[in-house]
């Protein structure tokens, strides 16, 4: 609640809150969390559903009974399931935000009902999203499908060497020419051999931009 009021003091336009983790809670402490820290201010607030870190899955009947909080605007849902997209949207208001959260599944979060995403891959590789974007809009199944094989090979790729795939995505980014030093612990930076690799998969990214580029 205190980093919920500084946000509105230093101009954030919304809150987003993961549940509680450590402790296993019952979801009625769950959604006396999320009620405070959206009570707490006059922004807009945006569930971070991400059952695989904090060990919950926001269920229909909690977003249900939340929803009646005119706060609460969307959900980023980074859980496996893609059918957990299509239940959030269907239960709530017309102008309620989903989006999109594990980046190996944008292409069918999209198609089910995500309206955008948001992804710890994008950074590294923004054409192809922006490409899958553009498939999708055009009603271009067929290549948004390819598209979206290619990403989770590159995904595949950055989660293969030592240490923590952002230290690999930021070790792309240097070899792009953005130095933005390397991950903090107790994440592990990518070490031995494997600092090679990280020029695989850059080429690995380029060759693919370079093949959506003229369809």
């Amino acid at each position: 609640m205190e980093l919920a009021r500084y946000a509105k003091e230093v101009g954030y336009d919304a809150l987003s809150a993961i549940p509680p983790i450590y402790f296993k809670l019952p979801e009625s402490a769950i959604e006396k969390y999320w009620t405070e820290i959206m009570d707490s201010t006059d922004l807009p607030f945006i569930i971070y559903n991400i059952p695989q870190t904090t060990g919950y899955n926001l269920s229909v009947p909690l977003l249900k009974r939340l929803l009646t909080n005119d706060k609460l605007i969307g959900v980023k849902n980074s859980s496996m399931p893609v059918m957990d997209i299509e239940r959030f949207k269907a239960v709530a208001h017309e102008d309620f935000i989903v989006f999109n959260g594990p980046d190996e599944q944008y292409v069918s979060g999209r198609l089910i009902g995500a309206d955008g995403g948001i992804g710890g891959t994008y950074g590294v590789m923004p054409e192809l999203f922006l490409k899958a974007e553009e498939f999708i809009s055009a009603g271009n199944f067929s290549d948004a499908r390819k598209i979206q094989h290619d990403i989770n090979d590159i995904i595949i790729a950055l989660c293969s060497l030592n240490g923590s795939m952002y230290s690999v995505i930021k070790g792309v980014l240097k070899l792009s020419g953005i130095n933005i030093g390397s991950v903090r612990g107790p994440l592990e930076a990518v070490t031995g051999e494997d600092i090679k690799k990280i020029d695989d998969i850059k080429n690995k990214i380029d060759e693919a931009i370079v093949k959506y580029q003229t369809i």
